[in-house]
């Protein structure tokens, strides 16, 4: 297959930017309820273009952002954007538990992994992803079961949860298989994914009138 990797590096940059910055035009209409997202997303976009640039100019290992800026903070202020969602008891308490079980992951990792900072963690990556998406669950079950439902299309946290599934549930076999497919398919399923996701992202953005359905 011939994919231009580096290609695809800078389309992806691209469209984070342009992300962010409809994120910045609408700010005063998604900025409350999303906070916890919108910070997490731009904390991940500006670590993955800074370290490519940063990577690109002087040849050192970026891990060390990825673990601390991605797998530690991003992933926090995505569980805890869920947690701000929830409103039925049960459910907070259960998304508590997950950030509880985010902090003890972390705990775990650096206990039987070796040089966590300076090693990405794959391991680490699958449990985030798991709590993320039990995190997903607990918020879909609650808006299928409101009057939410009634605007769905409306309704920004419901576009950034199918944008979060597709983009981690998609990315589950090919991280899980990356050491046996070649480095040109597994960066084109990846950008493919960053593509689907941002590109619902973008749809919520413009769709949303939260006003209107809280």
């Amino acid at each position: 297959m011939n994919w231009n990797i580096e290609t695809g590096k800078q389309i992806t940059m691209a469209i984070y930017v342009v992300v962010m910055a409809l994120m910045l035009i609408k700010c005063r209409k998604i900025w409350k309820e999303n906070l916890f997202f919108i910070v997490g997303y731009v904390l991940f976009s500006v670590i993955d273009i800074f370290c490519y640039f940063y990577f690109k100019s002087t040849n050192r290992s970026t891990e060390i952002f990825f673990v601390i800026g991605f797998l530690m903070i991003v992933f926090f202020l995505y569980l805890l954007y869920y947690f701000q969602l929830l409103y039925w008891p049960l459910l907070k308490k259960m998304q508590f538990i997950l950030l509880v079980a985010f902090a003890v992951n972390i705990v775990v990792m650096f206990y039987v992994e070796d040089d966590l900072l300076h090693h990405f963690s794959f391991n680490m990556l699958y449990t985030d992803i798991l709590l993320l998406l039990f995190s997903i669950i607990l918020f879909l079950y609650q808006t299928f079961n409101s009057d939410k439902i009634l605007e769905l299309n409306n309704y920004l946290p419901f576009w950034i949860s199918v944008s979060l599934l597709i983009l981690f549930i998609g990315s589950i076999p090919i991280l899980y298989f990356r050491t046996t497919v070649s480095e040109h398919i597994y960066f084109f399923i990846l950008f493919m994914l960053n593509l689907i996701s941002n590109g619902i992202l973008i749809l919520g953005i413009f769709l949303n009138k939260q006003d209107r359905i809280r």
